[in-house]
């Protein structure tokens, strides 16, 4: 291999890391940003595996991932709207793909998954800033997002369930990090801030799907780190303490947590009833990737006023790809779940062990909260998946290596 090429190979990969790292920072501020540092980070990905002459990217996920994108291909051309179809492939499905293939090979050292996290962490305490700002102020400063007129933040995100989803992502490898060993000690009190930051910010979301999400990632987390366990309940025991002297929506959620007949939990009725019709009139293949919306009209109940998400990613999957695609995609899930927890079972406690760990509590809580949430059909919280999915698989491979 000439030394020019050598070059050209090394510059495809720093672009490739730094676009990584720019969408991680990004995700939650612009959506145009993020596809500009996507592009960038997909082309010079392309470029340096053609001039390495490289296979494919190897990783324990790649039979899941072909299987459900090649489904999401296949479900183009027995669309109820080919454009629809044709769009979201290529918008999202091949891109999102891309992406994944991306962050597994090239956050392939310690080195660069601290750079990432580093970077992530900056990102989750300037926005874990703008919600505590937005809470006493009524506004965000980053994008200046209308006043929904209700004690509730959502910082630049479009709602407050969507910003809990973020900080279900942000807060498991907050706390990883707590737990590696280092001589730093202030940086473990940095990330102990961020937690408390970021946790403070989840609670004043009043997002129960959130809350569902942050509850099943420290679930999981504590199945390694039994001081969570134990943190956790004294942390459950303080707010129920402190109940009273919280605001008229946190009280309501807390004492009605398992109660869903607010006007959310109704409309989100209707839209399960549709998405399920939906499912039933062609259950195997489904009416297409990405039409969902399409065909809200035709199956939702006359009564209701307006096009919507079904509110429940597996429910939409079904309508869209049916049960064989809702499968491969459920079979992603198994294989990164699988060779992840194989792996932590072996207790290495190293920089990628507690990484591992993370990554695979904070996609617990992200497919928690898919079960009444849209998040996996947005375009930065889906990138969001997929980055970390990436981030955990490479992680994997380190830990092994």
């Amino acid at each position: 291999m000439t030394l020019r090429k050598t070059g050209l190979i090394s510059i495809c990969d720093k672009i490739s890391l730094y676009s990584l790292l720019g969408i991680a920072f990004f995700i939650p501020i612009s959506k145009a940003i993020i596809e500009v540092f996507i592009y960038f980070a997909i082309v010079s990905f392309i470029v340096k595996k053609f001039l390495q002459r490289e296979d494919f990217v190897k990783t324990p996920l790649n039979l899941s991932i072909f299987f459900y994108f090649f489904f999401c291909f296949v479900s183009i051309f027995i669309s109820t709207n080919y454009g629809i179809s044709s769009r979201s492939f290529l918008g999202k499905v091949l891109q999102n793909i891309a992406l994944f293939f991306v962050a597994s090979e090239t956050l392939c050292s310690e080195k660069r998954l601290k750079s990432f996290i580093a970077v992530l962490s900056l990102s989750a305490l300037v926005l874990g800033t703008d919600g505590i700002y937005q809470y006493f102020t009524h506004k965000d400063f980053i994008r200046q997002r209308p006043d929904l007129m209700i004690p509730r933040i959502y910082a630049t995100f479009t709602s407050p369930s969507d910003f809990g989803c973020y900080l279900t992502i942000v807060i498991p490898f907050a706390l990883a990090q707590i737990f590696v060993k280092t001589h730093k000690k202030a940086l473990k009190l940095l990330f102990f801030g961020l937690f408390v930051l970021s946790f403070t910010c989840l609670v004043l979301t009043v997002s129960r799907g959130a809350w569902f999400a942050f509850i099943g990632s420290i679930l999981f987390m504590s199945i390694w780190i039994h001081s969570l366990a134990v943190f956790f309940l004294v942390l459950g025991v303080v707010l129920i303490v402190l109940q009273p002297s919280l605001n008229y929506y946190i009280k309501e959620r807390l004492n009605n947590f398992f109660v869903f007949c607010d006007p959310s939990s109704i409309d989100r009725k209707y839209m399960w009833e549709a998405g399920w019709k939906m499912f039933l009139s062609r259950p195997i293949l489904g009416l297409g990737l990405g039409t969902f919306m399409f065909n809200f009209k035709k199956f939702v109940n006359p009564g209701f006023a307006y096009i919507s998400y079904a509110h429940n990613c597996y429910l939409q999957m079904l309508a869209e790809i049916g049960i064989i695609g809702s499968i491969a995609f459920l079979s992603i899930l198994a294989s990164f779940f699988f060779f992840g927890i194989k792996e932590l079972f072996k207790k290495k406690l190293s920089f990628t062990w507690y990484t591992l760990l993370a990554a695979q509590a904070a996609i617990l809580g992200y497919c928690i909260q898919m079960v009444v949430d849209t998040s996996f059909y947005s375009l930065d919280l889906g990138v969001l998946f997929w980055l970390i999915l990436g981030l955990g698989t490479a992680a994997l491979k380190t830990a092994k290596s």
